[in-house]
C-alpha cells in the first residue's frame, strides 16, 4: 500500500524532499499534498513534480479539514521554526505522525511541553532527523554523564546572510574579511540569533544536556564554501570529538544537502524499517 506524504513548506528543503519522494527514493510513497502560504513556492514545487499531488493549499485550515489530509499517512514540516510552532501541535491533535525539520522550535519550552504531552496522550510519534550533524546516538547514550558540550559551527558568508544576529546589530556580513568568531553563547541564544543557520544546535541540545547548557560558537570564514560543524564533548569516562564538513544544498547555501538526505532516511525508517540501527 502506497503511503501518502503531506509536506508543510515548499522552500529549498521541502523542494528537495518532495523531489526525492517523487523519484521513489522512499519506496511505495508519494507526495499527496503541499501546504505553503507562498503561492509562488507552491506552484514551483507542484510544477517540478512528475506525480502531481492531490491537494495544493495556501490556507492551513483548508488543509487540515480536507479529504486529502484525512488520507495522509505522514506529514513533514520543512518550513521554519515559526511554522513548526504554529502548526505541529494541531497536526498531532488531529492524529498525524510528524517529522519536524525545524528542530530549533523545541528551544521554546511551552511548545516542547505541548508536543511531549501530545505524544504521551495521543500515542502519536514525532521524528527529528539528524540533519547536517552526526553523533546524536552517542550523545543520547552518555547524556547522564556529560560535563560539557561545545558545538563549533563555521559558515561561509553566503550561508549565514540575513540572520537576525546581523540585522539587529546593523552589521554587513560582507565586510568580514577574515575568519572571525562572531558569536559565543548557549544553544538557546544561538537559535534565536541564527534560526535558519544553526538548526544543528537544537538536535545536539536535545540529544545531550539541553539548550541552556550546550555551548555554541559561530565562526564566519569568507574563504570557505562548505558548512562545518564540530562537536566537542567531555564526559565522566572520557571525551569525544566529531567534525562534519558539508557542501551546501545546490538550491540554498544556508542548507546542507545532508539535511535533505537525513530527512529521507528518517522517513524510510519511520514508515518501513522493522530493525532500528543505533541507540
Amino acid at each position: 500500500m502506497s503511503k501518502n506524504i503531506s509536506l508543510i513548506g515548499c522552500g529549498a528543503i521541502g523542494h528537495e524532499i518532495a523531489k526525492s519522494i517523487d523519484k521513489q527514493q522512499v519506496p511505495n510513497s508519494r507526495v499527496s499534498a503541499l501546504f505553503d502560504e507562498d503561492n509562488e513556492k507552491l506552484d514551483q514545487l507542484k510544477q517540478s513534480l512528475i506525480n502531481k499531488p492531490d491537494g495544493i493549499f495556501n490556507n492551513f485550515d483548508d488543509f487540515v479539514n480536507s479529504t486529502v489530509f484525512d488520507e495522509t499517512h505522514f506529514i513533514i514540516e520543512a518550513a521554519s521554526i515559526e511554522a513548526a510552532q504554529q502548526y505541529c501541535v494541531t497536526l498531532l491533535e488531529k492524529g498525524k505522525d510528524v517529522m519536524i525539520m525545524s528542530t530549533g522550535s523545541f528551544s521554546n519550552l511551552t511548545f516542547s511541553n505541548k508536543i511531549y504531552n501530545l505524544i504521551r496522550e495521543n500515542g502519536r510519534k514525532v521524528y527529528l532527523p539528524s540533519g547536517a550533524i552526526g553523533g546524536s546516538d552517542i550523545l543520547r547514550a552518555v547524556r547522564a554523564h556529560i560535563d560539557e558540550v561545545l558545538l563549533i559551527t563555521t559558515k561561509s558568508i553566503n550561508s549565514i546572510k540575513g540572520a537576525p544576529f546581523f540585522i539587529k546589530r546593523n552589521l554587513d556580513v560582507n565586510t568580514i574579511g577574515e575568519k572571525t568568531v562572531i558569536f559565543e553563547g548557549t544553544a538557546e541564544e544561538a537559535i534565536s540569533e541564527f534560526p535558519s543557520n544553526i538548526n544543528v544546535s537544537a538536535l545536539v541540545s536535545m540529544a545531550g544536556i539541553g539548550f541552556q547548557k550546550t555551548k555554541v560558537r559561530v565562526i564566519v570564514d569568507p574563504f570557505i564554501s562548505t558548512n562545518q560543524h564540530e562537536i566537542k564533548v567531555k564526559w565522566k569516562f572520557g571525551e569525544f570529538y566529531i567534525k562534519i564538513n558539508n557542501y551546501p544544498s545546490p538550491s540554498n547555501p544556508k542548507t546542507s544537502y545532508l539535511a535533505v538526505l537525513s530527512a529521507i532516511e528518517c522517513l524510510k525508517s519511520a514508515l518501513y524499517n522493522d530493525i532500528q540501527i543505533g541507540s
